[in-house]
């Protein structure tokens, strides 16, 4: 819960609780409400301190459920201004832009900013953020998604995240039921294939769409997504859109997601001499990890080829008899039992 608390000499604060209740994301975060403050509380010292990023001054904190408020909580001051989302309403402006051509750009230019920032941290752990107060020094941790970790494994980061995803799934009837199933693990082996940087660096992201504590080091792929909410969807290989809605939301996303590669190749330049992160946004093993996201989400995916992500046979693990015995074949099996192979072509 978020509110905003005005004082009679005009001072205005935020007030963030993780109300013992409160699951707005349908038990997809493995941490406690406590522990999910302790990463947002590290992840605003830490770019506070460390960079230029307009982040909210701390003002007060507690990550204790038995304190007076009753509840983890943080006290921030305001920030004044509008999101971009109410601008675009209140100023009507054209279809996926914010405000005028120029303060479109601009916009986009400071999500780049903020992205290369956030990238050229680096670190040998897979983890979320943490701050310990007694000695004023970083660390990393247990995910929120995952409720493990930290990682030094880039191959045991994805497994123990297919795998929850699996366990959240199993719980859903709608998802365990379709053709979807299955995805996590078929990804997983797919990442193994066409992962990057496997041994490291992990750069800092964050997976929160506002609040931050999905900050976290992480693989590559997880850093090179474009900014959710901005107008910059892709879609997955193998999509193909019939709606003309949808043809036309993709042609006209297309010049946004070039020139937003071209403001990320430029922010990333200046800052750290090298354009590692927008060299590869939309790349396939992005789009793996995206996809693991929408699964996440609960989406099925039975409208995606997932088998167009393996060509000229960069994947020849996933074939039938390599996987007999694993795991892995003991779900394809039982996924071709349940469909009778339907949507299993890849692994013939």
């Amino acid at each position: 819960m978020v509110r905003r608390i005005n004082f009679d000499d005009g001072v205005s604060c935020v007030i963030w609780l993780r109300l013992p209740d409160d699951d707005v994301f349908g038990g997809s975060e493995a941490l406690t409400g406590a522990m999910a403050t302790e990463i947002e509380i590290a992840s605003m010292k830490f770019f506070r301190s460390k960079t230029s990023i307009p982040v909210p001054k701390l003002l007060d904190c507690s990550t204790a459920t038995d304190n007076p408020v009753g509840a983890p909580y943080m006290l921030v001051e305001y920030i004044y201004g509008t999101v971009a989302s109410e601008l675009r309403e209140a100023r009507s402006c054209p279809l996926q832009m914010s405000g005028t051509s120029e303060q479109d750009r601009r916009f986009r230019e400071q999500m780049a900013q903020i992205q290369a920032t956030v990238a050229t941290f680096q670190f040998s752990k897979i983890g979320s953020l943490y701050h310990n107060p007694e000695t004023d020094e970083f660390h990393f941790g247990p995910d929120l998604q995952i409720g493990k970790g930290p990682w030094t494994s880039f191959s045991k980061y994805y497994d123990d995240l297919a795998d929850h995803l699996l366990k959240l799934a199993s719980a859903k009837d709608v998802l365990e039921q379709s053709q979807s199933f299955m995805l996590p693990v078929i990804l997983n082996r797919l990442m193994g294939a066409l992962g990057e940087e496997k041994a490291g660096p992990f750069r800092l992201t964050n997976l929160g769409v506002i609040d931050l504590d999905g900050v976290m080091a992480a693989p590559l792929e997880v850093a090179v997504q474009y900014p959710v909410l901005s107008f910059l969807e892709t879609e997955p290989p193998g999509f193909v859109p019939t709606k003309p809605a949808m043809i036309d939301r993709i042609r006209r996303t297309e010049p946004k997601l070039r020139e937003y590669r071209e403001l990320l190749a430029e922010a990333e330049l200046g800052q750290q001499g090298s354009t590692v992160v927008a060299n590869r946004l939309g790349s396939r093993s992005a789009g793996i990890y995206r996809e693991m996201v929408a699964y996440a989400q609960h989406q099925d995916l039975r409208s995606v080829d997932v088998a167009s992500w393996v060509v000229g046979g960069e994947l020849r693990a996933l074939r039938a008899k390599e996987v007999r015995g694993t795991v892995f074949g003991t779900l394809v099996g039982r996924g071709m039992e349940r469909w009778g192979g339907e949507g299993l072509g890849l692994l013939s």
